[in-house]
């Protein structure tokens, strides 16, 4: 233990005030800081070694003494002047203080240290308060005055118990007398002393209450002022305090109602002995026109026998308070009729915006700030093919294909970001898999706390197949422009090549003629001119291959337009048959059943080539490759009353009949991504109905599919074509 705590510790011991009973002077300086500092509680804290013990206490019912290790007090003493703690939630050394968390919820704590006068500081005198504050000026010289008077008592105690000790001495012995007699005259000399100093004291006090900023009065029993501060004089309209002294209120330039309503206060506190604290009360001071307000407290002035011989009162002037306070109720006033008014405003604005939904035109999507739909309007119900109870929830861009959310995603964050957005040809699938394609415009909605994305998209699905089947078709045009070249530009070469085989094998049998008639001829001779004949033929199989599938070439491009005219099917069918031989070959096995003397059919030969052609290759794309000796690809044609009939089957996986009723819907397609523009049956069934024709589809997993083309002879059928 330090030597200097060790001292204080003795110091305080020799005192003889732990644990003795309460006391009206210590309790008297307690009640008088609590009520010039306004706060609940007020103590005078003694610190032993382990606790910190209340010779005095207000406001702490029952609680004789706390731990030392969480006292506030024990800061306090390490220095000499006014120790203050305005908030102690936000002071790092006691924000987590059991004291603060707990009972008694200490926010705010002033000390005055209480020293000997040796310089130790034994404790404090301190004002405690469940909210945070401060003190003002005057407030802090009244404590520290009330410290001094603590101190002053301290004195006056020590002095008395050294009195008791030289009577002590005096009645053991006689032989000391004289020495006892020197020391009560020294005695009575300090008493005298101390009397002053005591004088002195009560004048510092009576100075802090002519000077305290508030009024305070003091009463007999009997409602008779004893005494009272200039303020409180003043607020009565009289010249001094002692023009008050044996008046009660009645005297006063009060009404008689205000009078009785101060007894009756008055009576009540000295019967029951407990104070009337923190009380609003009107006050009409004279001359005024309207009464002022007053937070007023009231508490017993009692005897040193504890009996209760009359009150002590101090208010302070709270008018301009209350009216800021009225004024603060009158703005809230203000501010919730304008929330009101506001309200009203976004409810009015949210029925319209519902309304327009309703009634759009337009597919309008409600989004949460996630992207989430939280609401449509029937038109994008009608769009998608669901309910709104169905899409209710779901997040939007989980309706894109996967290819197209990445785009919805960024648009919807810059929505966000920006408030106003536009997307064009943004794709939604619906509920029975087609593509919707949409151009939206959206803004950014935000009431409150809320925001909420609305997406206004206009419905241009028909437009955008449109324009793709219109690059599709500029597409074949182009390959046909291009085969066209490309067939004229190997064409003579060709030619060239296959006549000049030509004459190379005739030049080889003149001369295996012409060496056989000569005798001796080396075997090896013979046998390199047999070689040379094998490979002359292999050549120019080879050539004529070239030459047939530039023919071809040179036919489908040419015959690529929209001109009809009559048309050799079986003719149409070789000539794709032979352009599609290297997708086929490793695929499936092809066979031909024709019908004989076919009738010509009036079309355009072009594209009639394009629709066999795309079910020749999608038939190859539905059977293994690899594997021909077990797929077969048969052809079949045929004539039934005014119709000719095309078959095209295959062997493969078949169509699934979920799928089955789609597969003619443009840019459907079951292909991966990038391997189809879901285009082609749709352009074929087109083509097909614009000559007059029909086109029928047969399909069975695992068992194949079958394509049956149906076309008028005449251009026009007489009666309707045969079902199977």
């Amino acid at each position: 233990m330090p030597v200097d705590e060790r001292q204080r510790l003795e110091a305080l011991t020799r005192t003889g005030l732990l644990d003795t009973p309460p006391e009206p002077d210590f309790d008297d300086i307690v009640r008088l800081a609590a009520e010039s500092c306004g706060t609940p509680i007020a103590l005078i804290s003694l610190l032993d070694q382990e606790r910190q013990w209340f010779k005095a206490n207000v406001g702490l019912q029952g609680v004789e003494e706390t731990d030392r290790n969480i006292s506030f007090c024990t800061h306090a003493i390490d220095g000499d002047s006014l120790f203050l703690v305005e908030d102690a939630r936000a002071d790092v050394r006691f924000a987590t203080n059991p004291l603060v968390q707990g009972f008694p919820f200490i926010r705010f704590y002033a000390g005055a240290p209480i020293q000997t006068e040796e310089g130790f500081n034994l404790g404090t005198l301190c004002v405690i308060d469940s909210r945070p504050r401060t003190l003002s000026d005057s407030q802090r010289h009244v404590l520290l005055g009330l410290k001094r008077q603590v101190e002053l008592l301290l004195r006056l105690r020590a002095q008395v118990l050294k009195m008791r000790e030289h009577n002590e001495e005096l009645e053991q012995t006689q032989e000391k007398m004289r020495q006892l007699n020197a020391t009560l005259e020294a005695e009575m000399r300090e008493r005298q002393r101390v009397e002053t100093r005591l004088r002195e004291k009560q004048a510092l006090l009576r100075s802090i209450i002519t000077h305290i900023p508030y009024s305070v009065f003091w009463k007999d029993r009997d409602g008779a002022f004893l005494g009272a501060n200039p303020q409180f004089a003043r607020d009565v309209g009289v010249e001094s305090p002692a023009v008050l002294v044996g008046k009660t209120d009645f005297d006063l330039p009060l009404s008689r109602e205000q009078a009785e309503k101060y007894r009756q206060d008055d009576v009540a506190v000295m019967e029951s002995g407990v104070p009337r604290l923190s009380m609003e009360e009107p006050l009409r001071r004279p001359g005024a026109t309207e009464d002022a307000w007053v937070l007023s407290s009231k508490v017993p002035l009692k005897n040193e026998d504890g009996s209760v011989r009359g009150i002590v009162g101090i208010y302070a002037d709270i008018t301009e308070r209350r009216r800021q306070e009225a004024a603060m109720r009158e703005a809230k006033s203000l501010l919730e009729r304008y929330a009101a008014s506001l309200e009203a405003q976004v409810h009015e604005a949210h029925e319209r915006n519902n309304y327009l939904m309703e009634h759009s035109g337009e597919a309008v999507f409600m989004l949460h700030e996630d992207g989430r739909v939280l609401h449509v309007n029937p038109v994008a119900e009608r769009l998608l093919g669901l309910p709104e109870e169905r899409l209710r929830g779901t997040v939007l861009e989980s309706l894109c294909l996967e290819n197209e959310r990445e785009t919805l995603r960024h648009a919807l964050r810059d929505l966000l970001a920006c408030g106003t957005v536009r997307l064009e040809n943004q794709g939604l699938r619906s509920a029975t898999g087609e593509r919707v394609v949409l151009s939206i415009t959206a803004s950014l909605q935000v009431t409150g706390e809320n925001r909420r994305m609305l997406l206004v998209g206009r419905d241009v699905t028909e437009k955008w197949r449109l324009e793709q089947q219109f690059i599709q078709n500029e597409r074949l045009a182009s390959m046909g422009a291009l085969a066209a070249g490309i067939a004229h530009e190997i064409n003579n070469p060709t030619a060239y090549v296959l006549s000049n085989l030509t004459y190379l094998q005739e030049c080889r049998d003149e001369l295996e003629a012409t060496l056989s008639a000569m005798p001796g001829l080396p075997p090896r001779v013979g046998e390199t001119l047999s070689e040379v004949r094998d490979i002359l033929s292999e050549s120019l199989s080879g050539g004529r291959r070239i030459r047939d599938i530039v023919r071809d070439m040179r036919f489908f491009s040419h015959t690529a337009g929209e001109e009809v005219a009559p048309v050799d099917l079986h003719a149409c069918l070789d000539v794709v048959l032979r352009m599609a031989h290297a997708e086929l070959k490793h695929t499936a096995r092809v066979e031909k059943h024709y019908a004989d003397a076919l009738p010509l059919v009036p079309a355009s030969e072009g594209r009639l080539s394009q629709v066999f052609l795309n079910l020749v290759i999608n038939a190859a794309h539905a059977m293994r490759s690899g594997t021909p000796e077990i797929n077969l690809l048969r052809v079949s044609t045929g004539v039934e009353g005014d119709w000719v009939r095309i078959d095209i089957s295959d062997t493969g996986t078949g169509i699934a009949p979920e799928v089955l009723p789609h597969i003619f819907e443009p840019f459907f397609t079951t292909k991966p991504a990038g391997a189809g523009t879901g285009l082609g049956l749709s352009i074929s069934q087109s083509i097909i109905q614009k000559m007059g024709g029909e086109i029928r589809v047969r399909s069975e997993l695992g068992r194949g599919t079958s394509f049956v083309l149906l076309l008028p002879v005449n251009g026009r059928g007489t009666s309707e074509p045969a079902h199977d």
